[in-house]
This record gives structure tokens, C-alpha cells and sequence, in this order.
């Protein structure tokens, strides 16, 4: 009895051994689960329990674990309103800023890899400068700074010299006679209303000077290149497939002319008047500025009638804004101007004029809602904002990408700019007369006139008592 008590002592005690053993290797629950009833049981075997397997001193790796990065990133100050600036880094990775403060690129780096931003795209009229820029990302990086500041304009002559002419050339050589509108086209090309020698001239992005259409001889008469005919052609505009449209004011006509320089009379005729209609069933009284939207309306500030007219792409014209002439904002024939000569379209399709008889900047809405941007109705160069600033002359204007408005000051001999905030400034040039290229208003100008943007943003002036054609571009 004695001998069986103490082999079955010995038994439990080894089976009591082995769950502990495993429980101590991890491989059971908090509490024994027992074998289903379903399953058949092993014979338990008799004697010492097998020694645990021995642990790995380290546990092996796990392969699904994402390598370690780091953000690259920092803060952007001195951005102007509506401005925009493309960074990259390591040449890559492109990431678009509109406004001031902390950024972080969207992608992360390996740790310990290198990183290096650059600036790809700079904003219009501003230069930038990056400091703590490039480096090893053994950390997350934040303090890469990237301060911006105005860029003043270099001001060059692309085309002409200051001896009234004409002549089909390259640059200098080439000859004007009181340009007065400028136009650009999506392929750099610049067109030109050469307006006393009654033609309208194209030059390339080399500098190379032609004739597109007209002759000498001033008229109203419709065709091809050199058979065509204009009277004093103020200034011109020019649509996404490249025809342009021509303020044709003695003849008080909006022309038409292709990229081949086929020349058609899109509405108006020789009799001025101010009769809404289509085609040369309308009249006009001495239009000046035009300009053209994305979907091919044609916009004429309409001089003499003091009116802002609007012709569809199937000539249908309508008057869109003012009466008799004034300075009332409002809507529609509730508004007035006083001999309107400049007109541009921005990015958002709002049309803004120099009221050139008023000294004020106005902008219309495709409405025909009638606000006054800048100017005091002074006669006279004072930089403010809104109200508190002053024009002379105000003639052509122009509108960047950015809503940013310039302004070209016919008797001011000065290139004005307003910012989106309605902040005026003196851009380029000063008060007296000459032609002289320089930076900002260490330039000269005499009657500065049209003006044009390219899809770059550098501003082009019809310099038109000089009888060139000058460039603007930020010194960066």
C-alpha cells in the first residue's frame, strides 16, 4: 500500500511539474483549457517532464516594421496677398504655398538621408530667399525658413528707338510711330497697335519685327494683311486661339483678325453712335480699350459714350455699364464714367478700367456692378490706398494672375501699382520725361500707354511718345 500511495504522489506531482513549465514558456492562458471532449488524449507518459526549449537571447526581427522617416518642413513670411510659391525638395516632391506660416512637404525622408529645398516656382513680383535649407534628416526637420520681399521692376527696351518710324526689323533696328496698345498670346508672341503708321505689328519672342495687317494708307476696309485697312487703332487684345481684337477709334469699329492677319469688322461701323445691336448695326463713339474673357467676349471701353460695352463671339453688342458721363459707382446705366480708356479682364473674369477723365481705377463685375478700386479723382501722382491715392492720366491697365492691378500713367510718366488691398505704389519710372532703362524708378518714360502680361507675369509698355516697346521683369 505504502509503495502505490508514494508512486501515485510521484506521478501527479511530475504531470503538476509539466503544466507549470509550460505556462512559465508563454504557451498557455490565464486559466487550463482543458482537451475538447471530442479530441482522444495521448497516454500521459510516466517519469520526469522534458525540459523546456531554451528562448532566443534577442527576438527575432519583425520584417513588417516601415522603415524610420523624417518631415522635412519649416515657415514661409513675407509672401504677398494672393501670392504663390512652388517648393521642392530634393529636387522633387512639389508642394504649392499660398500663404504665409508653417508648411511641411508631403513626403518624409529615410532618417540620416540628405534633403535640400528649392525654390521652383517664385511668386510674381517678389523675390525669395531660403535659409537652413539643405542637410541631414537625422531629426524632423522645422526651421527651413523661406522669407519673401518685393522685387522691383528691370525695365529694357524690347523694340524701336526713339525715332518715329517704320520698319520691319530685329529689336532696336525696328521702328514705331506712336505705339499705343500691346497685346501677348499663350505663345509669347507680342502684338502691337502701331498707331499713326495705322497697322498692327507682331513681335516673337526673339525680338523680330512684322507686319500682320494694314498700310499706310488710313480707311475701313477688310482683308488680308497689307489689304486691310485702319484709322488711328488704339490698342488690342488677344484670344486663347490666338485672333486678336483691335480698337479701330476713328473708324469707331472693333476689328477682327486671325492668326493668318485676315481682317474682318466684328460690330461697329464708320457713323459713330452708341446703338446696341449686332454687328455693324452697333455703334461706337471713339472706342479705346478692349479686352477679351475666356470665353471670347469682347469688352470696349467705349470713350466717348462713357460706357463699358460688351460684344458676344457672334457680335450681338450691349451696353454692360454707365450713361452719361460721371463718377457714380452702381449697377448697370445707374453707374458712370467719364471718358473710360483702359479696360483688362482678370483671373476671375472682373473687368478692371481706367477712368481716364476721372483719375480713378473702377472695377465691373460680368454683372455690371460698378465699385471704385483706387484714386481720389485728383489729378495728380500720390501713392496711398483706395481713395487716398491719386492718378494722372491713368491710361492703360493690366491685370496679373494674382489680382494684382498696374496702371500706366499717360502725363505721369510713371507705371502705378495696386495691390489686391487696393495699396498704391509707384512701380516704375518718375515724373520726368525720358528713355531711360533701369530698375524701378531709376527708368524713364515718356507717355507710357498700353500695357500687356505674359503667362510669366512681366509687364510689356507701348512707350509711345519714345515709339518703342519696352519690358518689365522682377530682378531677382
Amino acid at each position: 500500500m505504502t509503495y502505490r500511495f508514494l508512486a501515485s504522489l510521484r506521478l501527479i506531482a511530475a504531470v503538476f511539474s509539466l503544466h507549470l513549465g509550460l505556462a512559465a514558456c508563454g504557451g498557455g492562458s490565464d486559466g487550463w483549457v482543458g482537451i475538447p471532449a471530442s479530441a482522444t488524449a495521448a497516454p500521459e507518459p510516466v517519469g520526469p517532464p522534458a525540459a523546456p526549449p531554451s528562448l532566443p537571447s534577442e527576438p527575432p526581427p519583425d520584417e513588417t516594421t516601415a522603415p524610420v522617416t523624417r518631415t522635412i518642413g519649416g515657415k514661409v513670411t513675407g509672401l504677398a496677398e494672393n501670392g504663390k510659391i512652388v517648393l521642392l525638395n530634393n529636387g522633387g516632391d512639389a508642394l504649392t504655398l499660398a500663404t504665409n506660416g508653417p508648411f511641411r512637404f508631403p513626403s518624409a525622408v529615410p532618417v540620416d538621408a540628405g534633403y535640400a529645398v528649392t525654390l521652383n516656382v517664385p511668386p510674381l513680383w517678389q523675390a525669395c530667399n531660403i535659409a537652413n535649407g539643405s542637410g541631414t534628416a537625422t531629426t524632423d526637420v522645422a526651421d527651413v525658413e523661406v522669407s519673401c520681399d518685393d522685387s522691383p521692376a528691370q525695365v529694357s527696351t524690347l523694340a524701336g528707338s526713339i525715332a518715329p518710324g517704320f520698319n520691319d526689323a530685329t529689336g532696336t533696328a525696328a521702328s514705331f510711330n506712336a505705339p499705343a496698345g500691346v497685346a501677348v498670346d499663350h505663345w509669347g508672341n507680342l502684338y502691337v497697335a502701331d498707331t499713326e503708321n495705322h497697322r498692327i505689328r507682331k513681335i516673337d519672342p526673339g525680338g523680330a519685327v512684322t507686319t500682320l495687317a494694314g498700310s499706310a494708307s488710313p480707311g475701313l476696309a477688310d482683308g488680308l494683311g497689307a489689304a486691310a485697312s485702319f484709322r488711328f487703332p488704339s490698342n488690342i487684345a488677344v484670344d486663347r486661339n490666338g485672333n486678336l481684337y483691335v480698337t479701330d477709334t476713328q473708324s469707331h469699329s472693333i476689328r477682327k483678325i486671325t492668326p493668318t492677319g485676315q481682317v474682318s469688322t466684328l460690330a461697329g461701323s464708320t457713323t459713330p453712335g452708341s446703338a446696341d445691336g449686332v454687328g455693324t448695326a452697333a455703334s461706337f463713339d471713339g472706342p479705346y480699350g478692349v479686352a477679351v474673357d475666356a470665353n471670347a467676349n469682347v469688352y470696349v471701353a467705349d470713350l466717348n459714350n462713357n460706357r463699358i460695352r460688351k460684344i458676344t463671339p457672334t457680335g450681338v453688342v450691349t451696353t454692360l455699364a454707365g450713361s452719361q458721363s460721371g463718377s457714380a459707382d452702381g449697377t448697370g446705366g445707374a453707374a458712370s464714367f467719364f471718358q473710360p480708356a483702359g479696360i483688362a479682364v482678370g483671373a476671375d473674369g472682373q473687368l478692371y478700367v481706367s477712368d481716364y477723365g476721372n483719375n480713378t481705377i473702377r472695377k465691373v463685375t460680368p454683372e455690371g456692378v460698378v465699385t471704385t478700386v483706387a484714386g481720389s479723382g485728383l489729378r495728380r501722382t500720390v501713392n496711398g490706398t483706395g481713395a487716398a491715392a491719386s492718378f494722372l492720366d491713368p491710361v492703360g491697365v493690366a491685370v496679373d494672375a494674382g489680382g494684382t492691378v498696374f496702371v500706366a500713367e499717360y502725363l505721369g510718366n510713371v507705371i502705378r501699382k495696386i495691390t489686391p488691398a487696393g495699396d498704391v505704389t509707384i512701380f516704375a519710372g518718375a515724373s520726368a520725361r525720358g528713355s531711360i532703362d533701369g530698375v524701378g524708378e531709376a527708368a524713364r518714360f515718356d507717355s507710357p500707354h498700353g500695357l500687356a502680361i505674359d503667362a510669366d507675369g512681366q509687364l510689356y509698355v507701348a512707350d509711345s511718345l519714345n515709339h518703342m516697346i519696352r519690358k518689365m521683369a522682377p530682378v531677382r
